[in-house]
């Protein structure tokens, strides 16, 4: 299996940083806990101090799948509906 990383960038709607890093707390705290998941890392920005990195690593494509179905994952996407901005790139090791 090749191991997929995974960097997502959230940027939070003005008013909705708080509400937004509740929610990305929540996912990380049970994104953790998954089978496949080798590392979940969330960082804010220095720079811009309402925006989140969060760096994934999973042992493949297919627990990535499961993952995007797992209702802590659906939950976190309908809180942040709507309250931020979230681009995603998925990357492979050379």
């Amino acid at each position: 299996m090749t191991e997929i990383v995974i960097i997502a960038r959230i940027e939070p709607e003005d008013g909705q940083s708080e509400v937004v890093r509740t929610a990305i707390e929540d996912l990380a705290n049970a994104s953790r806990q998954e089978a496949g998941n080798r590392g979940y890392d969330v960082f804010l920005s220095l720079d811009k101090k309402t925006e989140f990195l969060i760096h994934e690593v999973w042992s493949g494509a297919e627990v990535i799948t499961s993952h995007a179905r797992m209702p802590h994952m659906v939950r976190f996407k309908e809180i942040v509906k709507g309250k931020a901005r979230i681009s995603v790139q998925k990357l492979a090791k050379l």
